[in-house]
């Protein structure tokens, strides 16, 4: 994740706490599309998560059976990883230069992740890792609450306060940047909605756990405090209704 990356590892590392403590995970529906695309339960599958975090997605992929090596660039966040999932097989790296074998994963996976990284470089490597017919899957929890005035007051806010933050930055052709890459025989891009309840304090950790936000600075709390004010008066009784679309994006590889 070259734009993720900092000198000691992650630019996430000094938020590994917020991350930790009020990421949203991701919902079942995922890995049922991923298990049918694939034509293969993921239990006794060789996964390889890359930008592992915290370990939220990694929890999940285990939980369904799959065998699991985490990739993680911050050591910060490797450690919150760690403590939650102990002997988990875990490495320092990122999806740029995989510090794996050749040949030895039936799926690469990016969970809120593949933004940060050179899509050819990564791509080429996902494919070094892979067995023939494997696939890469990469998805993303967005916030799915444009039709509502408390999040068009939160992004005026931060396209104000943030250096170089636009509301729109993972709009991108996913999908296509894979398919350019000429490496998989198929791309497919599934969407879904999900919401989840959370209490305002436990939403503004959510906040602080975002790069853009932590890039505000010395204006942060003065953020916080107005989201703190406009959350309140969108949810008087003080449980944020958070809503959010889910895309994932599956490249399979060719089976021979």
């Amino acid at each position: 994740m070259s734009r993720g990356r900092t000198p000691t590892g992650s630019l996430f590392d000094p938020l590994a706490d917020a991350y930790a403590a009020a990421r949203p995970s991701y919902p079942e529906h995922v890995f049922g599309d991923i298990e049918r695309i694939l034509g293969r339960p993921l239990a006794g599958a060789d996964v390889i998560d890359v930008g592992a975090g915290t370990g939220i997605a990694t929890r999940l992929l285990r939980a369904r059976g799959a065998r699991v090596v985490a990739v993680e660039p911050g050591p910060s966040m490797l450690a919150r990883l760690l403590e939650r999932s102990p002997g988990l097989p875990a490495v320092r790296g990122d999806g740029e230069a995989l510090p794996l074998r050749a040949g030895v994963a039936d799926l690469v996976c990016y969970a809120q992740a593949w933004h940060w990284v050179d899509v050819p470089v990564a791509a080429a490597e996902a494919v070094r890792v892979l067995r023939p017919g494997g696939a890469v899957a990469v998805w993303w929890n967005d916030v799915d609450a444009a039709q509502f005035r408390w999040w068009q007051r939160q992004q005026e806010r931060l396209e104000r306060l943030s250096p170089g933050y636009r509301r729109e930055y993972r709009s991108r052709p996913f999908a296509d940047e894979l398919r350019w890459t000429g490496h998989f025989s198929e791309v497919v891009t599934l969407t879904g909605r999900w919401h989840r309840r959370i209490g305002i304090d436990d939403y503004l950790t959510w906040l602080r756990s975002k790069s853009y936000v932590a890039a505000i600075g010395d204006r942060l709390d003065d953020f916080l405090d107005a989201e703190h004010r406009t959350m309140l008066r969108a949810f008087p009784d003080g449980v944020v209704v958070e809503p959010f679309r889910t895309l994932l994006v599956i490249a399979r590889m060719p089976e021979g």
